[in-house]
Order: C-alpha cells, then structure tokens, then sequence
C-alpha cells in the first residue's frame, strides 16, 4: 500500500515540482548557464524581472539575484540564478528553463519546448569585468562549506555543526539541537534551540565549557515585511566584530597562536522587531537584559603551541539592559564581490546597569587598581570598583563601490564610531584602529610611545600586555581607498570552458590587483575627575566631544597586492611613522 501511495504521489505531482533537484549544482551545469549569461546576444538582468503576457524577448534569457515572472514568449532558453520563477498559463518558452539557487511555479503543463531544470542550491560564482565565473573549484566549494548558508528552507532537522571560528577562549563551539523552518505563503516561522559546547583546553562537561542559543522568529513579507523573535543565550562574543571574518580569526588562531579578537560572555534575553525590504534593507529594534561575565584564555590546541596565546583582557561584569537600533542598506551588485553600489551598516546603543565591575585599563583612564600580579591564569588581585552605567554609543561602516569600467574599480569606505552620551564606554564597546583589516602597515595593537593614537594605551609597554592588550578608545574613524584592476596569467593555454580562476592543476591565476591607502585614528571623551587639571601621560588622547583630532595626527599606511577571489596576498608600510618595516600578509576574500 505504502509503495502504491508513493507511486500515485509522483504521477500527481506537476511538472514544475517533479523537475525540481536536490544536492550541489553539477559542474556542467554550472558552466552551462555560465556560459549562457556571459554570451552577448543573451539579455541580461540584474535583479527582479517582469515579462508582460504582450512582450516577447527574441533570443536567451538570464536573470541573476531576482525574481521571474513570466507571462509573454521567450524564443530562447532561459536561465534564472538565484531566483524564484512563476510562469503563468500565457507563457511560452521556445527551448528550455533552468533555474539555479531557486523554485519554480508553474501550471500542470506548462509551455515550455525544453527541458524544466530546478535547482535549489545557490549558483556561486564570482564576476571579472563583465562577465560570471562559476566556482566549482576545490578551493571555492571549502570556502562554501565553512560559511553557515541560512538562505535555504528546511522543515526540520537536527542540526549539529561548528561556529565556524576557532579562538583562544572557547577553542571550537560545536552547536547541537533541533531546528524548524515553516512557510505558508508569505509567513515563515524559524525557531532553533541549540547546546553548545567548547572544546576549549579540555573535553570536560564543565560551565566554562556549555552554553545554549535559543531563537523563535515570525516572519511575513516576501521582498518586503517585518519580523518579530526573541532570543535566549548564554555564549561568548567577540569585541570589534567589524575587523576580519570569523574564518580568518579562526585560521591565524589555529595556525599561527594570533587571535585578533577580544572575547566576554553574555547570558539573557532579548526581543526584536524588524522591517525589511529588497535584498538589503533592514531596520531593527531590539530591548534585552544580559549579564556579562569575563572570560580567560585557555591554552586551545594550535598548531603552532610555541608560541604563547595573547591573555584575554578582562571585561566590565555585571547586569545590563540594552536598547538597540540597527539598519543595513544595500544596493550593491553582489554581497561577496561587488562591482558597483552603496553599502551602510549603523548602531545605535543604550546601555545602563545599576551597578557594573570595572575592568582595570592603563593609567590614567580612571580606572583604579593594581595590575602588575596579572598572570597566564589571568588573575589579578587588585581592588575593582563599581560603579552605576549609562552611555550611548554609535557605529558606522559606510562603502561606495565603482566600476570605472569593464575591468577596473575605485573603492571607499569611511569607519566611524564610538561615544555619543553618559557615562565612559565599558571595555566591551571601546575600540581601537589596528591590525591587518584596518591599519596592516602597523602591528596589531603594537604601541607608539606611552600614548597609543590607535588602541589608547598609556603608559609602559609591559604594563598593557599584563592587560592582555585591549582595545581602550572611546571613539575612532577610518578611511580606506582602493584602486583594482583585473588580471590573468595563463600558463598553459587557455580553458576553452570559460572556468576562469584560481586553478592549481592548470596554472591559472585569474584575479585582480590592488593599490590601497588607509589613514585613522583612535582618542578619549571622558576625562577622569582623579586627573582634572594634572598633566598625565593620557592627556595627548583626550579630545573635546565635539572635536575631530587634527589629521596630522592620523596614521596613515599604504600598499597594494593580489586578490585572487577566495584568498588575497598584500604587502603594508606605514607614512605616518618612521622606522617600522612593511608587513606580508594574506587575506580569505576581499579587504572590505
């Protein structure tokens, strides 16, 4: 009876869903459309795409990151890429459809000469100059497999899968539980409840090593709506998230013993209501009541156990309640390479707690204490006071990307955040310009004389390493400009399939060149009263709060390397500052 029922089903379903494919995208297949969307007589569109039951397009059709609805005549094969199609009962195609990274919605027979090819896995590919490069390469599917895609849907299912970053606090978080995905027309339901548990020094079921993640979300609107969720944590976050990837926190961890993060935990709730709309726009509004814990570092496995693992600077402890405004604009061609368009990421925080633990900082910051008994175990046996909190902070990131021509861009972007109002920033909010993803002419956190422009670090150098080296300003700006152009060197031929990238067994190197300059800097608002009317070695960083530093006082770097896509050689030397020598480093994916 059971085979019979599965039989029936099958007969019964339409031909849209009785096309449909699972799993990755065939590599001849991604070539395929590849090809297709490159070829010049094929009309090209970026973007949603209505063909009215009156209009007809005479050859092949692409359609990249939108929609399709199709009523009129296409006399050619159509392809749509990351994208739903609806084919109404006036369609017609002459040859075939195929629809990567999508689904399909059709009538019972629809008009269609060709073949019907749904694929539901995203097309990966990248762009050179005017034209697509699927990625189908080793290098490219283990990039995929290390990103969390949350864009696909799935019923339920027991979800048992890493953070995807590796540091020196938690070593691997492992997350494992449940997770439900719904749709019924424009309203989708997510809810996922997960355990966590870090590897850290020791495989032990200890509280150092488990935590949960709890999340429940109603969502309505297909290119537009709102969503409203709450969450429940207990988990280790990261300081400065705006500096490098997870993955490539990760991997200089792992490889080298160099974490680039700061680390503290959080514990409790939060509830959120967001509006979104199109591919890139979101505003959120979100309220919770968190505690925060400080954290140690552990002695993690690493390859490279020689060298010694940074200390973890110690975070402000204690209750808080957060109100927090949020927005993304985006109007760029592709979120991982784009080409051209806007991109603005900004925060708004309040934060207050009735009575918070301060962390020690260096002198003359106002924060009182002994350090100088800071150990490997991260002890310190100094008095830490407390003190009731109230400050607002904000944070933007701020890009323009522009295609100058077929094979060329000049890119921007403006970082500036910090202090807005009340009282000093906990530990866990200030910042700091340096390292390789903001100023890589200069060493991550490295000080310059006994007041640092870039972390704010007063004082001796061994007294901000007993510290663990934290980020101490209160607000900071970055500029950053690039100049790329595309390149190849093809060692053996050319690849008549058109699969042009980074190919180790073919000596292709296809990618672009990059010329880069950036200047910031990083400065105090709240001046202590315990050093009011003194002279301290902290004075040099206290600016007015409605004052800029003088750009004289910036740091500035400049360099240039090769961006191969997926990984990127560069090489750093600092203008503002004689006597340092320029730093080689390697980036998994673009600067910004």
């Amino acid at each position: 009876m059971a085979r019979g029922l599965l039989v029936l089903g099958l007969v019964m379903l339409p031909a849209s869903a009785a096309a449909q494919r699972v799993g990755g995208v065939p590599r001849d297949v991604a070539l395929e459309v590849t090809r297709l969307f490159n070829a010049t007589a094929t009309r090209k569109v970026r973007g949603d795409f209505t063909l009215a039951a009156s209009d007809t397009v005479r050859g092949d059709l692409a359609i990249l990151n939108g929609n399709a609805r199709l009523s009129g005549v296409v006399n050619g094969d159509v392809v749509v890429l990351n994208g739903d199609v609806v084919l109404t009962e006036g369609a017609r195609l002459a040859k075939g459809l195929t629809v990567v990274g999508g689904t399909l919605q059709a009538p019972e027979r629809p008009t269609v000469t060709g073949e019907i090819r749904v694929w539901s896995a995203r097309y990966r590919y990248q762009e050179s100059g005017d034209t697509l490069v699927a990625d189908t390469d080793f290098l490219t599917r283990f990039s995929q497999w290390v990103r969390e895609d949350d864009e696909g849907e799935t019923e339920s299912q027991l979800f048992f899968t890493s953070a995807h970053t590796y540091n020196r606090v938690e070593g691997l978080p492992i997350y494992v539980g449940p997770r439900f995905r719904a749709r019924n027309g424009a309203t989708r339901v997510r809810a996922e409840l997960y355990g966590i548990f870090r590897t850290g020094d020791r495989l032990v079921w200890n509280d150092e090593n488990l935590g949960h993640r709890a999340l429940f979300e109603v969502r309505q609107g297909e290119r537009a709506g709102i969503a409203v969720g709450t969450r429940l944590f207990d988990e280790v976050d990261a300081m400065e998230r705006w500096q490098l990837s997870d993955g490539e926190v990760g991997l200089a961890t792992f490889l080298f013993s160099r974490d680039y993060r700061d680390y503290w935990e959080r514990h409790g709730a939060q509830a959120y209501v967001s509006a979104f709309a199109g591919r890139g726009h979101e505003l959120k509004l979100s309220y919770g009541e968190e505690r925060w814990n400080a954290r140690r570092a552990r002695d993690v496995f690493r390859l490279n156990d020689e060298v010694a693992l940074r200390l973890n600077p110690r975070g402000d402890e204690g209750v808080l309640r957060l109100l927090t405004l949020s927005g993304t604009f985006d109007t760029r061609t592709e979120s991982r390479h784009p080409r051209s368009g806007w991109y603005l990421r900004g925060e708004y925080e309040r934060g207050h707690s009735d009575a918070l633990t301060l962390a020690p900082l260096t002198v003359g910051l106002g924060r009182t204490g002994n350090v100088t008994e800071l150990g490997r175990t991260g002890n310190v046996t100094e008095l830490r006071p407390t003190e009731p909190l109230d400050y607002g902070r904000a944070f933007f990131d701020l890009r323009r990307y522009n295609r100058l021509g077929p094979n060329a861009q000049l890119n921007l972007r403006a970082v500036m955040g910090g202090w807005v109002h009340g009282d000093a920033l906990p530990v866990q909010r200030r910042l700091a310009v340096s390292g390789i993803d903001a100023l890589p002419g200069f060493d991550f956190r490295r000080t310059l004389g006994t007041a640092d422009a870039g972390t704010c670090a007063t004082g001796s150098e061994a007294q901000y390493v007993l510290l663990g080296r934290p980020a101490q300003c209160e607000r900071m700006a970055l500029v950053q400009v690039e100049w790329k152009g595309d390149f190849r060197i093809d060692l053996f031929g050319d690849d008549d399939e058109g699969d042009r990238r980074w190919q180790l067994g073919r000596g292709h190197a296809d990618g672009t060149w990059v010329i880069f300059a950036n200047s910031g800097r990083g400065w105090l608002v709240n001046r202590p009263a315990t050093v009011a009317g003194t002279t301290s070695e902290a004075d040099p960083l206290f600016f007015g709060r409605n004052r800029v530093p003088d750009l004289n006082t910036w740091r500035t770097d400049i360099g240039g390397g090769f961006d191969f896509g997926d990984f990127g050689v560069y090489i750093a030397q600092a203008v503002s500052q004689r006597g340092l020598s320029p730093n080689v480093y390697v980036r998994l994916g673009r600067r910004f």
